[in-house]
């Protein structure tokens, strides 16, 4: 008997394993019916090319927001296939363009090639169509001052084109081209500020104010640039050469207190065009040097031939928010408070860049 009670728990379940049903997440929007929108800030500070500093205000959505996410091709960029033989439908072999259809059981590929954009397909709910709804244009007043004497040191405006976010496909070798390159907003530095000089140690506040009249406060300490260990390195005018006769290691000098350093490569295609190839962080290592650790880059990580290498250490605050998986609301994450002492979710960082050429020669 309690052999076929058994029987009949492992048939129960096995049954209930098999049976899935699709459920589109707006179905538990009564769930969140009470959420209230709110402000997440990025506000970076650039020590090495201050007209590059950004803040970023964005508004808070849920996933289950259907306006948000609605799952049409709303800005008309989403391309059908190509009907090369002109017969009305697609058949095998002919461009998909962006009618790939979505991923669904048994390797299936459902909407695909029919003619229609789905959800789920490229340029339907991409970032050109929801970054313009979520950034937040209204605040009053983005500053930053020198936090000790309290002096000013730059005024921020909104601008549309404040940087650049690129794409890429799931599965994509890390030698391939972006699939997109969208353009975001965010408050950047008054041109009559382009000459300002940041003093890496020094204390810097971001004070941000917005159309309601509350003021968000966060600061940053940036470190300096890392430096480049030139000894036993060669070199072609500005570009690092590296062969496999010579010790294969790169190092990067900082300052003893940084936690995280993060490393973006990218190809040299000609004269006046760069792609990205891939990009790591990671802490540096003791050096032995007092003050100092190093960063540790072996010839591997460098693209083959010419290549443009970016260095970027993050103040500590940043490091934290940047490889953290504490949850947004956690006041250990986001160092961003309102004239309440209330967190507000982000973070105020820098990040201190530096960049160099290296061709390398395997």
């Amino acid at each position: 008997m309690k052999i076929i009670h058994k029987i009949l728990i492992i048939l129960i379940l096995i049954g209930i394993s098999g049976c899935t049903k699709k459920l589109s997440i707006a179905d538990f929007s009564d769930d969140f019916s009470s959420y209230i929108s709110e402000l997440r800030i990025e506000a970076i500070l650039n020590p090495t090319d201050f007209m590059n500093s950004v803040v970023r205000v964005d508004k808070t959505m849920l996933v289950t927001d259907t306006f948000l996410f609605n799952g049409l091709d709303d800005n008309g960029d989403w391309v059908g296939y190509t009907d090369e033989n002109g017969n009305g439908k697609w058949d095998e072999g002919e461009p998909l363009n962006d009618d790939i259809g979505v991923s669904g059981f048994g390797g299936t590929f459902e909407g695909r090639g029919n003619g229609v954009p789905d959800k789920g397909e490229p340029h339907v709910d991409d970032y050109a169509e929801i970054l313009p709804l979520i950034h937040d244009s209204t605040m009053t007043s983005v500053i930053l001052i020198e936090q000790s004497s309290g002096n000013l040191v730059a005024e921020f405006e909104w601008q549309e084109n404040a940087g650049t976010i690129e794409e890429f496909s799931r599965g994509d070798r890390i030698d391939s081209q972006p699939i997109e390159v969208y353009t975001y907003s965010g408050y950047k530095p008054l041109n009559q500020y382009a000459d300002t000089q940041i003093e890496f140690g020094k204390e810097y506040e971001f004070q941000i104010q917005t159309s309601s009249g509350n003021i968000i406060y966060g600061t940053t300490i940036p470190f300096p640039p890392a430096e480049l260990v030139m000894d036993g390195t060669i070199w072609d005018a500005d570009t690092l050469l590296l062969n496999s006769d010579q010790n294969n290691l790169v190092h990067f000098l900082t300052d003893d207190n940084v936690s995280l350093g993060n490393f973006t490569f990218r190809e040299v295609i000609n004269n006046d065009s760069i792609a990205f190839s891939h990009s790591a962080f990671f802490p540096p290592s003791e050096s032995g040097q007092q003050g100092y650790a190093i960063f540790n880059l072996s010839q591997g990580m460098f693209p083959i031939d010419l290549s443009q290498v970016t260095v970027s250490i993050l103040d500590n605050n940043y490091s934290q928010y940047f490889i953290s998986s504490l949850p947004l609301r956690d006041e250990a994450l986001s160092n961003l408070r309102d004239q309440n002492g209330d967190v507000i979710l982000g973070i105020a960082g820098s990040l201190t860049i530096t960049t160099i050429y290296v061709k390398n020669i395997l």
